[in-house]
């Protein structure tokens, strides 16, 4: 009976160990810095609702919405957003969406960066360059046929500086 009250406890212990194991890996894989989380709320691969939804720079603006108007097919969709006073985190935002999803996002925002960064992952490339006010943030997916050859070359340059 001892040794089954022993062999129950080292195994809750066991579990209990793997448990913390894995929360902690979860909470260390959040970064709010992450290539793909740089626009507050928005992440490619998004709908254009989710995007006007969870958008979030901390202050007003105005949407407008244009139907065909990407640098591809007339399927593409473009969302520009324009800050309406100084208080958001950005002074503006264009969304592009191929076939119903986010696949490019660049935004001004107004806070500044010392250099420029470039982030690459297999699916997406993130470039921060600084500007006059703040900062010029470009993410593209790798992948959408209509901004391949710019994401790839935004990816050559970044590994040539490497």
């Amino acid at each position: 009976m001892r040794s089954l009250l022993v062999w129950r406890a080292g195994l809750f212990a066991l579990a209990l160990a793997l448990a913390l194991a894995l929360a902690s890996g979860v909470v260390a894989g959040c970064n709010t810095d992450a290539p793909n989380e740089v626009v507050p709320g928005v992440r490619l691969g998004m709908a254009p609702r989710d995007v006007r939804d969870r958008f979030d720079v901390g202050g007003e603006g105005t949407w407008q919405t244009k139907v065909g108007g990407g640098a591809g097919a007339s399927d593409d969709t473009v969302l520009e957003w324009n800050a309406s006073g100084d208080r958001s985190r950005a002074t503006h935002a264009r969304f592009e969406f191929h076939l119903g999803m986010l696949v490019a996002v660049r935004a001004h925002l107004r806070e500044g960066i010392g250099s420029a960064r470039v982030d690459l992952t297999p699916k997406t490339v993130t470039v921060r360059t600084p500007e006059a006010g703040g900062t010029e943030v470009t993410i593209l997916a790798r992948d959408c046929p209509t901004h391949h050859d710019e994401a790839e070359a935004l990816a050559a340059k970044a590994g040539a500086r490497r």
